[in-house]
């Protein structure tokens, strides 16, 4: 990697909230960026009006240039932002065709495949073992991402500590404070996990249950992270960073931007899994799938994470609410870990 003042031109991969929202945040700072659309109406719309149909209310200021071809889009870039729901991650990946060595790839998504069981910037690596990966999370929407006046911040993991530092100083900005990291995978793997315990919250709030109940599941979940962390080799500095305990506070607290937290507010409300997900159209709440390979992992290496295996019964197996919050209440009684 040649350094940031050779970064001129940056492609971001995906055009729902959150690639979007990067794609106007990087413009703003004068990089050159193209926003790559999957879908034919996403790109007609911004075309057309330059204001992002999943972002509605913000304008991409003229500043981007919009492409449909995948490979037209990550041509000539010098860096590119991957922000594709994981479920749909390989079908986009195989599809690049001779991305040289020397492009940095910065994963800005959350989720955990279901298939292989693997982080973001581990499906990237199988595609792209030669260049350098980075990966941003943490306690930010998009929203809060383009305001300028609310401080947000967020943790950049890279292997390469020097690049790492490059890319802290690129993605910074007077209202968007960037940390460094160079625990990648524990990064993008705590942005996963939040999404479990973002479900529950929602739940309990679609419920009509009292405030105390977010407390306990953030910190009863923090306590469940903590566990997977452990046996996962992720170190506990970053569980206690921005990508962990910052964005599992943010998701499970937020009253109405966590794609997670509506989707179990829904569920509370009385609405079946299926009728959620059919209604959601290019919206995904990656926590639905992120509970099923955290259970299967955790069923695996024996990991005690009954918030989780919970959660997983009410949404895959369709066990009532209510029978489930019992059987959680009424476990054994045991020390705070």
């Amino acid at each position: 990697m040649e350094g940031k003042e050779n970064i001129h031109h940056i492609t971001v991969l995906g055009a729902g909230r959150w690639g979007t929202a990067m794609a106007i945040y990087l413009s703003r700072k004068d990089f050159a960026v193209t926003l790559q659309c999957h879908l034919q109406s996403e790109y007609d719309q911004l075309v057309d009006t330059d204001i992002a149909p999943n972002l509605p209310g913000f304008s991409c200021e003229g500043r981007i240039k919009f492409e449909l071809d995948l490979n037209k889009a990550i041509s000539g870039a010098d860096l590119i932002v991957v922000a594709i729901p994981v479920a749909f991650m390989r079908s986009v990946l195989t599809r690049i065709e001779d991305l040289p060595k020397n492009v940095v790839i910065v994963s800005i998504n959350k989720g955990i495949e279901r298939e292989s069981l693997q982080t973001v910037p581990e499906i990237i690596r199988e595609y792209f073992p030669q260049n350098i990966l980075a990966h941003l999370g943490g306690p930010c929407f998009p929203e809060g991402l383009l305001s300028e006046i609310t401080p947000a911040a967020e943790t950049l993991a890279c292997e390469d500590d020097d690049l790492g530092s490059e890319l802290q100083e690129l993605f910074s900005s007077s209202s968007f404070r960037v940390y460094r990291s160079l625990d990648l995978r524990g990064v993008a793997l705590l942005g996963a996990l939040k999404n479990i315990y973002a479900i529950i919250a929602g739940i309990a709030e679609g419920i009509g249950l009292y405030e105390e109940v977010i407390s306990v599941i953030v910190t009863r979940g923090l306590a469940e992270m903590k566990r997977f962390c452990l046996h996962q080799g992720i170190s506990l500095e970053t569980l206690y960073g921005l990508s962990g305990l910052g964005d599992l506070a943010l998701t499970c607290y937020s009253p109405k931007s966590s794609h997670n937290k509506n989707f179990g507010k829904r569920i509370g409300k009385g609405e079946t899994v299926e009728e959620i997900l059919n209604s959601m159209g290019n919206t995904i709440a990656e926590g639905y799938f992120t509970t099923k390979a955290v259970w299967e992992i955790s069923n695996r290496e024996n990991i005690d994470l009954p918030l989780c295996q919970g959660i997983y019964q009410v949404i895959y197996e369709g066990r009532p609410l209510m029978e489930s919050m019992v059987e959680l209440m009424n476990r054994p009684l045991k020390v705070e870990d």
